[in-house]
């Protein structure tokens, strides 16, 4: 029951994540905005790491590293999008490289790669949620600050399945999925409103 509800959410996250990268681009299309292409990336790449996690187990359960590495490059695009700082695309190959410099100190059981690099997309939702949140407050629109709400519950679920992985805890990684959704719920709503506006005010 409980694998049945696991594969049912990572249906759902594929399903909104491919949804969101549609619509973005579809408003690449028509504001040609490097944001929302790069927020296309994102919600691509996110939507195909949840693919991943869904068809994982029917495989031979190898592919866990693939589905982190495909959320870490969706969530270095979202950390791009909303970034304030013009130096944040040099932080990107940084920490990729410094993944590989510190994982062989890391003496977890496991995939000590996996456990570092989830650690890494931790901290790009992390920067990006803060910068969308800091870009919200200062515009004071409602959508944004719900975007930013949802890259926020993101962030909140990315810790706690690092969290559930270090301490093999299934309980933490179907929460953090459970959160992870429904961030991406929410920004999907308020993406498909704003896209609905942009339609309209074009046709």
């Amino acid at each position: 029951m409980v694998i049945v509800a696991e594969i049912s959410i990572h249906i759902l996250g594929m399903l909104l994540g491919l949804s969101i990268g549609w619509l973005t681009y579809r408003g690449y299309t028509i504001t040609r905005s490097p944001t929302m292409l790069r927020l296309t990336v994102a919600f691509v790449s996110i939507g195909l790491g949840f693919m991943v996690d869904t068809v994982d187990p029917y495989i031979d359960g190898s592919y866990s590293m693939l589905s982190t590495t495909l959320s870490a490059v969706g969530y270095a695009f979202i950390a791009l999008a909303y970034s304030v700082q013009k130096g944040f695309k040099y932080m990107v190959p940084l920490l990729t490289l410094l993944t590989f410099l510190i994982y062989p100190f890391f003496t977890i059981s496991g995939n000590s790669l996996e456990y570092v690099t989830k650690a890494i997309a931790f901290m790009l939702i992390v920067y990006g949620s803060t910068q969308c949140m800091v870009i919200s407050l200062a515009g004071r629109r409602a959508g944004s600050l719900m975007i930013a709400s949802g890259i926020g519950l993101m962030a909140v679920a990315e810790f706690m399945d690092w969290y559930g992985m270090i301490f093999y805890s299934a309980l933490y990684t179907y929460l953090a999925d459970l959160l992870k959704v429904s961030g991406i719920s929410l920004i999907l709503l308020t993406i498909y409103m704003l896209i609905r506006s942009m339609v309209r005010v074009n046709a």
